[in-house]
């Protein structure tokens, strides 16, 4: 059965225009269709999916629509779609050792909320699937805690056993554990191999579902062989199986050959397949891997730019504001080819708060004019600068802080501000900024306040101080930080006690571009 309601309006206008009673209504009716039987769990999903989208812009207009139907199911549900899809943007697609401070706390921010308001939730329908979902979706950024034997005795947590025993035919809870037992979250191919064949054997899905979960099966272990253990001869195996076995999984082959450097008439021919399946299944969406694999094809890509680009603006105009930032950067890699104005898009997508929108918007303006934009400042380049800045980007933040002095005469800046886009770019990952910092925390020019605010001031360093500058000096060396790696080697073990450190004099950024310390 169709989702006509849900196809004939805009669900995210009528909640930014605010009528909740509208929204309340369709969703109300979508979920009793789900309960009768009358609507599959796909649908359904695909019906709240819509509030996967992490733009802080929806967070008023979400908790209205709570505060307006306090015991709603379908209003905390789609809360906690948002909530979520907030902690995956703050996560971001880094390995673990790469996510940076402010997105791990970003990430437990939102993940807690998120749970806690899928949890309050599932008390409030008869068959409370989605909100279920939405609690196992969070479990897998947590982590898996399952042993091997665990999934032989089927010690499954109650986010997948409570709803299967009342959807025993459920395909998404299935695909949600398997995703929970992937080797790079707890689990290992065990894990997952074991899981798939305790399905099969359970009887409880049709042929196509446990084709399909097979297939998945073969996915999850190529991406893992690929990304994780850096086995090219099996990643495309595997990437090979799970094609073979479900078409729109031609994704993961053509990532494989890419990443195993196969001939371009191999990765030519597994792209057309996945562009064949997304053509003809409106519904499908990449992964980031994908994209990357686009970028690294330029060799083969031209012909197929047309049915490319039609894809990206599609997707684009739906919301995956990856989807533009490709396009973006696709338009970047190859000037020569003619593909869609991708601004208007990127406009957008930074509006809902992408930060690698903004970015782009950035480097298009600079690519766009040559090596002279590139180097020029102006009042335009500013303003796009200072967006990217404002939506946390490492290197945005970075510039602001090294030229502060035109940003705070254009936007009426206070002085003070110059510290917070120093801190805000160290804290999201910025080498040069970290160790920045760490110097000048070691040489007692600033020191973070109990409120968090980076301060000047002139003073022998304080333990804190101390601790967050080692912490630093870690991160970026761990990342070989030619200058955070040379700091820890000449550093003593005296030099990280506030009683005995020696107070460094670095060159002083601070002064030098009008900075303000205050005596102590």
């Amino acid at each position: 059965m169709t989702v006509s309601r849900a196809a004939e309006t805009d669900p995210l206008s009528d909640l930014k225009g605010a009528r909740y009673a509208e929204l309340q209504q369709m969703y109300e009716g979508l979920q009793a269709q789900f309960e009768r039987g009358q609507l599959s769990e796909a649908e359904l999903h695909a019906a709240f999916g819509v509030f996967w989208r992490p733009d802080p812009a929806l967070n008023e207009p979400l908790n209205a629509w709570v505060q307006s139907y306090p015991e709603s199911y379908e209003a905390y549900t789609a809360l906690g779609h948002w909530l979520l899809s907030r902690a995956w943007a703050m996560r971001g697609d880094e390995p673990v050792s790469r996510v940076t401070d402010l997105g791990w706390r970003g990430t437990l921010h939102f993940l807690e909320q998120a749970d806690t308001c899928a949890r309050h939730a599932v008390n409030l329908a008869r068959n409370p699937l989605t909100a279920w979902l939405l609690i196992g979706r969070a479990r897998n950024l947590a982590g898996c805690q399952m042993t091997l034997e665990d999934v032989q005795e089927q010690r499954y947590p109650e986010w997948f056993s409570r709803p299967l025993a009342k959807n025993p035919r459920s395909l998404e809870l299935r695909q949600l554990m398997l995703d929970h037992l992937r080797p790079e979250w707890g689990g290992s191919d065990e894990h997952m191999f074991a899981f798939v064949r305790q399905q099969e054997a359970g009887g409880q899905l049709g042929a196509g579902d446990i084709h399909r979960l097979w297939a998945d099966y073969h996915a999850r272990v190529s991406h893992h062989a690929l990304h994780f253990l850096n086995d090219l001869g099996e990643g495309v195996s595997r990437a090979h199986l799970a094609a073979d076995m479900y078409e729109p999984h031609s994704e993961y082959l053509f990532v494989a050959l890419t990443r195993a450097v196969a001939p371009d008439a191999e990765r030519q021919g597994a792209l057309e397949r996945y562009l064949h399946a997304a053509e003809q299944n409106p519904a499908l969406r990449p992964q980031s891997t994908f994209y990357w694999a686009l970028y690294n094809s330029d060799r083969f890509l031209e012909p197929l730019l047309p049915r490319v680009a039609l894809l990206l603006s599609r997707w684009a105009a739906s919301g995956t504001w990856a989807a533009a930032v490709a396009l973006g950067r696709l338009t970047l890699l190859n000037r020569q080819w003619q593909l869609p104005d991708p601004l208007p898009l990127l406009r957008r997508a930074r509006d809902e708060g992408s930060r690698e929108a903004a970015e782009t918007i950035v480097y298009l303006q600079e690519e766009g004019l040559g090596l002279r934009a590139a180097l020029t400042d102006s009042r335009t380049k500013r303003t796009d600068v200072l967006h990217a800045a404002e939506l946390s980007s490492p290197e945005m933040c970075w510039r602001v802080y090294q030229n502060f002095a035109p940003y705070r005469e254009q936007f009426s800046l206070d002085a003070r501000q110059r510290y917070r886009y120093l801190l805000r770019a160290a804290d999201t990952g910025h080498n040069d900024a970290r160790y920045e910092l760490a110097q000048q925390l070691r040489a007692g020019n600033l020191e973070v306040g109990e409120d968090g605010v980076l301060r000047p001031v002139n003073t022998q360093p304080l333990q804190q101080s101390l601790d967050y500058a080692r912490h630093l000096l870690e991160r970026a060396a761990a990342e070989d930080h030619p200058g955070a790696l040379q700091a820890l080697r000449t550093a003593r073990d005296t030099d990280w006690k506030a009683d005995t450190a020696r107070r460094l004099r670095p060159h002083n950024l601070l002064d030098r571009l009008g900075g303000w310390r205050k005596k102590s």
